[in-house]
């Protein structure tokens, strides 16, 4: 014979496990029904594709007459931060010139980081040789000045202005003539016309 703590005790399993079973069923005939994942099928190739893995950047070099600046396009590899893209275009910019123009930025000089704030200016910080080994002069400074921050304001619509650091830290001026304490806005008026 059973005791009645013991018959209790088995009707509220049967009970909770009843309940369960119920729930089960119930809650999987109301699912929502979830389709089979589509297999990938990748994009037939035609001659008008449209490169997504690179994008052109327009970069800034002292003209054959180092006056003005002129651009040159190149192309760097997308990324998933605009941030990485400015750095990339940037770089570009310290590799020089490819077709004619002369450099704006010493050979040796490395960019250390870039990053921007909310209200649009970017930090661009450079190691020290930016500013011992420039060659100096008010045009060269101008020139170098502008050739990074018209580079980035006219290829990141994120970018208002430029910072121009050495070694993380502000700068009064570059090579003894510009005043570097603020943000530089762009100047295409140094651009020569095509």
């Amino acid at each position: 014979m059973v005791s009645p703590g013991l018959r209790r005790f088995l009707g509220l399993l049967l009970l909770v496990l009843g309940t369960g079973v119920v729930g089960f069923l119930l809650g999987r005939a109301w699912a929502p029904h979830v389709p089979a994942p589509v297999p990938h099928i990748p994009p037939v190739e035609d001659g008008n594709a449209v490169d997504t893995t690179t994008r052109p950047v327009r970069l800034f070099f002292a003209g054959p007459s180092a006056d003005k600046l002129q651009e040159e396009e190149r192309t760097i590899p997308r990324t998933a931060s605009f941030v990485q893209e400015a750095k990339r275009a940037v770089e570009e910019l310290i590799k020089g010139p490819q077709n004619g123009l002369n450099p704006t930025i010493p050979p040796g000089v490395k960019l250390r980081q870039l990053y921007v704030d909310g209200r649009g200016i970017a930090y661009v910080d450079f190691t020290r040789n930016l500013q011992t080994t420039h060659p100096g002069g008010s045009g060269g400074e101008l020139l170098t000045i502008y050739s990074i921050v018209d580079t980035l304001t006219a290829n990141f619509d994120e970018i208002q202005r430029v910072k121009i650091l050495v070694e993380g830290s502000e700068i009064l001026t570059l090579a003894g003539h510009i005043d570097a304490r603020h943000p530089f806005k762009p100047r295409y008026s140094l651009e020569r016309i095509r």
